[in-house]
């Protein structure tokens, strides 16, 4: 019961109406609270699809709905540089930059290429990490492996860093805006016979959504209504119900009904359980999300991608967008 009571204390105080952390010490124990909230799956993970122009394959944390982690890691043919940024009511608060590259120099040196063939065991690499705590005044450490070699702030280098975190930042508000655009869709896909059939904004959705089911699930407690009519059930779609097509389109066969946690309606009106119980208490919808928030982290591990054009949310035999689903592995699989 402790626990539960600071895990909530600690989330209250990680509010974004409060001060934004000055000191060092402040934003060296925000960050470590991040850290603690992303090793528990309590942020909401996003991938940028495009890959980012500065960061390369680049992952966005969010809590409450606010950006609080960037991290993102460009690979090069022999090594890499990576970027971490926390951050606080929209404010760079700590940068972790790290290059990790092949020294051709002193390679070619040792291994002239008109004498030796090149052997990719024989390469050294530097390793330096620069940690940017954004206090005032900026705590700048440079260090290669263990030792910190210099403390003198690079001021272009940060500048290009903060240039390029904002550049981030923007790339990730592109693919919230694609989740976003869910409450804008006024048809869902029901019986599509020669083309398929829906709104362009659901299936784009569901594109962006294979890389971003956290965003998707995010969703399931959003109640804002569209002016997409549910065919035979009556009423219209909420973004949340949307938002879980969308999922079963990414990832098939999940257990609605066990993680709603009511029975299919096998005598009566069958999937209609699904929408009474969701739409009597808005509670009921906060379970449902938990519930499959949950199952999410217990399988991801265990979903693998299958190569074919089944859809999951209407009848239809052509070309499926993402060309594929997941769905959880078996002992053939």
């Amino acid at each position: 019961m402790n626990n539960i009571v600071y895990i909530l204390a600690f989330l209250i105080n990680l509010s974004f109406g409060q001060t934004v952390k000055q000191t060092a010490p402040e934003i060296e124990k925000y960050a470590k609270s991040i850290d603690k909230l992303k090793a528990e799956n309590k942020l909401v993970k996003t991938f940028y699809p495009n890959m980012s122009g500065c960061g390369g394959g680049l992952y966005g944390y969010y809590y409450n709905k606010n950006l609080v982690l960037i991290d993102a890691t460009y690979g090069a043919e022999l090594g890499f540089s990576s970027r971490t940024i926390y951050i606080d009511q929209d404010k760079f608060l700590k940068i972790i930059y790290r290059e990790h590259f092949a020294e051709w120099g002193k390679y070619e040196e040792k291994y002239p290429q008109d004498k030796f063939e090149y052997d990719p065991s024989k390469m050294t690499y530097t390793d330096t990490i620069y940690s940017i705590t954004l206090s005032n005044p900026t705590v700048f450490h440079k260090k290669e492996g263990n030792k910190i070699i210099s403390n003198k702030l690079d001021q272009p280098l940060l500048d290009r860093l903060l240039s390029c975190g904002q550049q981030m930042k923007l790339e990730l508000q592109e693919v919230i805006n694609q989740i976003d655009s869910l409450k804008f869709v006024n048809e869902m896909p029901y019986i599509c016979e020669t083309e398929i059939c829906g709104d362009k904004l659901y299936w784009e959705a569901v594109s962006v959504g294979r890389s971003n089911i956290e965003l998707l699930i995010d969703k399931l407690d959003d109640t804002t209504s569209t002016t997409a009519n549910i065919v035979l059930f009556g009423g219209n779609y909420t973004v949340a119900d949307i938002a879980y097509s969308a999922l079963n389109e990414i990832i098939h066969n999940i257990p609605t009904f066990d993680l709603l946690g009511v029975p299919f309606d096998k005598d009566g009106c069958g999937y209609c359980s699904y929408w009474q119980h969701l739409n009597k208490d808005f509670t009921n919808r906060q379970k449902f999300k938990e519930a499959v928030k949950n199952w999410y982290h217990k399988n991801k591990d265990n979903l693998v991608w299958v190569e074919n054009n089944k859809f999951a949310t209407c009848d239809f035999n052509g070309k499926h967008p993402n060309g594929g689903h997941y769905e959880l592995k078996t002992d053939t699989k």
